[in-house]
């Protein structure tokens, strides 16, 4: 099964590796895209979402492989989420991640529902002890809240499994990858999923919507890639 992973990082932002090293390790390990969704705040996206944008370009003729341009809002108020998303869009981020309230860092609190109501997020990043509010919002809004494969932000995906299946939200698996080494696998996917608790017939249910979901919501089209050897 093709592999998406909507939450990687790069040298653009604080990654340890060039988009193009990390798009061909996306192709390695089988992914059906490359989706760079660096850090941005209101101080950066105007310097960042460009670069992106370059990088994807030069990633889909380099390896002719999808290349998604994509942001992660990171470091900012509340209040701000809205507005650094919909700059983010305008400079040509196709998807939009929110730095969620994880327990592995210091965001403010409100980030989950702020990003979770918004029009412009798609995907809520390892968003903590998220609130039945918060998902509740983001059921609502199409947001997916996101099971992380970083162990830094790992440690609360099982309630964050909990809460959105009591709620009806939608859920996603993202690497939060910021080295090759750390993008995520066929198999090592599978665990992650397992290991939050899902059944494997949720998992297989996750695996092959939830990601296609996201890219139909924005009219993203991705093509099942060609089996090795075909």
């Amino acid at each position: 099964m093709a592999l998406f992973d909507f939450h990687t990082h790069t040298t653009i932002s604080d990654g340890a590796a060039d988009p193009l090293t990390m798009a061909r390790r996306c192709l390695d390990n089988g992914y059906a895209a490359y989706v760079c969704s660096d850090h941005v705040d209101e101080g950066s996206v105007d310097d960042r979402v460009p670069q992106i944008v370059a990088a994807c370009a030069e990633v889909a003729r380099a390896l002719a492989l999808p290349a998604i341009p994509a942001v992660e809002i990171t470091r900012v108020a509340p209040a701000a989420v809205a507005r650094v998303a919909a700059r983010a869009r305008r400079l040509g981020a196709r998807l939009v991640v929110v730095h969620g309230e994880t327990l592995g860092d210091h965001p403010q609190p409100g980030l989950n529902l702020a990003a979770a109501r918004c029009p412009d997020v798609d995907i809520l990043g390892h968003p903590g002890l998220i609130s039945e509010e918060a998902a509740a919002a983001a059921r609502a809004n199409g947001v997916h809240l996101e099971i992380s494969a970083a162990p830094l932000h790992a440690q609360t995906n099982g309630h964050v499994v909990r809460i959105a299946l009591a709620e009806g939200a939608a859920l996603l698996l993202d690497s939060d990858a910021h080295r090759p080494d750390s993008l995520l696998t066929g198999a090592r996917a599978e665990q992650l999923l397992l290991g939050s608790g899902l059944r494997p017939e949720q998992v297989a249910g996750i695996q092959s919507r939830s990601a296609r979901a996201v890219l139909a919501r924005r009219g993203i089209t991705v093509p099942e890639p060609t089996p090795a050897g075909a």
